[in-house]
């Protein structure tokens, strides 16, 4: 199974003032992390330059906003798994911690 990262929008930042430092993770390895500045409400990125992703019957995604030098805030979890492919383009929406960030992908066989 292989997993293609699409997009990732932010509709609301989890910080309260300016953009959040986004990090995206899956199977716990970072595979994505925004330039500073991060993304702010109403932005997108395109994650096409992001490999595939080779996983075997699910994927742990996750999406955190960093804080250094205090913890990094966990916007959201969930599970790409082999049941999604075929499928198409996919979306699912982190809201932890107040933010809003939906992000586009697609399983492939």
């Amino acid at each position: 199974m292989r997993l293609r990262l699409i997009s990732l929008h932010c509709t609301t930042t989890e910080d309260d003032h300016g953009e959040d430092e986004q990090r995206l993770l899956v199977n716990g390895v970072q595979v994505w992390g925004a330039e500073s500045p991060g993304l702010n409400n109403g932005d997108t990125a395109d994650l096409s330059a992001v490999p595939l992703i080779d996983f075997g019957t699910r994927a742990r995604v996750e999406l955190f906003d960093d804080d250094a030098p205090d913890d990094d805030d966990l916007l959201g979890r969930f599970y790409a798994g082999r049941g999604q492919a075929g499928q198409g383009e996919l979306e699912y929406k982190f809201t932890e911690d107040d933010a809003d960030y939906t992000l586009t992908y697609e399983v492939l066989a």
